[in-house]
């Protein structure tokens, strides 16, 4: 291998722990809040080397940003994998999401800082993160309405679903806020799934369907 082989190879090493190290200074100060001088101390080297992988604090963080799209949910095998009327593969879903962004609290604590800055780069990803678990609650409450299983929303027709469903993320939301920088993460007994249904019997009776026999 060459020499500048090995150099090349040493600059992806250190950018990639200039992205790893500087998601948590954004976490804990925002895109606003942390000046180039404390990202460069978060991440152990100077501003100088800071800017050889990065113009500009606002290009490391839209790297950060697209760093966690990369990290996307699967929810192939909560789809497939069990029953598969609504109400369970909700379940399914909500636990692969809501699982995977306990075990990553920089990227929730990210997402609330963009809400608080009004980040439109960062707010567009994590609307991106939480879309697929949206269409499939409101393509699924349409049909269901359409055939006549909804009659509490059908005079709300359209609207109704949006609400539901944007009820049933901010319960979601909550859940992870929770269990990852709140109290339900501190020396909890009960795991993800006892969460969830709590969730999930209380949307499901919100729309006038029955709840899942556990």
């Amino acid at each position: 291998m060459s020499i500048k082989t090995k150099q090349r190879l040493k600059a992806v090493d250190r950018r990639a722990s200039i992205l790893e190290l500087s998601k948590e200074v954004f976490a804990r100060n925002g895109l606003h809040g942390v000046s180039v001088n404390k990202i460069a101390e978060g991440c152990n080297v100077s501003p100088a080397v800071l800017y050889q992988h990065f113009p500009s604090k606002d290009a490391l963080y839209e790297a950060v940003i697209q760093m966690l799209a990369g990290k996307r949910e699967d929810y192939v095998d909560a789809v497939l994998v069990g029953p598969t009327d609504f109400a369970n593969v909700l379940y399914r879903m909500t636990v692969v999401l809501v699982k995977n962004r306990v075990a990553d609290s920089d990227s929730v604590r990210i997402e609330l800082r963009a809400l608080v800055d009004d980040n439109k780069l960062s707010e567009q990803f994590f609307f991106n993160q939480w879309k697929g678990l949206t269409d499939y609650i409101q393509i699924s409450l349409q049909e269901m309405m359409e055939l006549g299983e909804l009659e509490e929303m059908r005079e709300m027709g359209a609207l109704g679903v949006r609400l539901a469903t944007l009820a049933y993320i901010g319960l979601v939301r909550e859940l992870i806020i929770q269990l990852s920088l709140g109290d339900l993460g501190k020396n909890n007994k009960f795991r993800t799934e006892y969460f969830v249904k709590g969730i999930i019997d209380q949307f499901l009776r919100g729309v006038g369907l029955k709840p899942l026999q556990w």
